[in-house]
């Protein structure tokens, strides 16, 4: 009789398993369909927040003369990039474009210049950088009206 409890409490433990591991990927494919029909210029849901409409993808000839901050704590503030090859962005008084956001890190993001190409490389920072809405891990090739995002500061190259 024992041994026909001991079954059954097996059996149980592992029917309520296996509902539980299909019910986990059930929700998993759930968010994974909703995520997929979200588009690129509205806000997740539960984010809230001004739709931005993506930047005008940048012709091949033009050159960023300035960088200039389109959101967050210092918006209207901008730098002449002129014979500049390299400038650091972030929050500390000893960066070239400082901008002043509590949750952008100190030495947030690099802007370098390759021949008349700009890049961005993040800097190891807490919350990232993102360009056009995607997280950066490795320099990222930018042009003339691309939205570099940091914290909650997002700064634009402007011809």
């Amino acid at each position: 009789m024992d041994s026909l409890i001991l079954l059954g409490l097996r059996i149980g433990i592992l029917s309520l398993l296996w509902i539980f591991i299909l019910v986990a990927l059930n929700a998993m494919r759930r968010d994974a369909n909703r995520a997929a029909t979200i588009p690129v210029n509205q806000p997740a849901p539960g984010v809230s927040g001004p739709v931005v409409a993506p930047a005008p993808r940048a012709q091949k000839r033009e050159s960023a003369r300035q960088i200039a901050v389109v959101e967050g704590p210092y918006k209207g503030s901008h730098m002449e990039l002129g014979v500049l090859e390299e400038l650091t962005i972030g929050r500390a008084n000893d960066c070239h474009f400082v901008t002043g956001d509590d949750y952008s890190s100190a030495h947030h993001s690099r802007l370098f210049r390759r021949g008349s190409e700009w890049f961005v490389e993040d800097l190891e920072s807490r919350n990232g950088t993102f360009v056009d809405g995607f997280r950066i891990d490795q320099p990222e090739r930018i042009g003339v009206g691309s939205n570099i995002k940091m914290g909650r500061t997002t700064v634009r190259l402007l011809p």
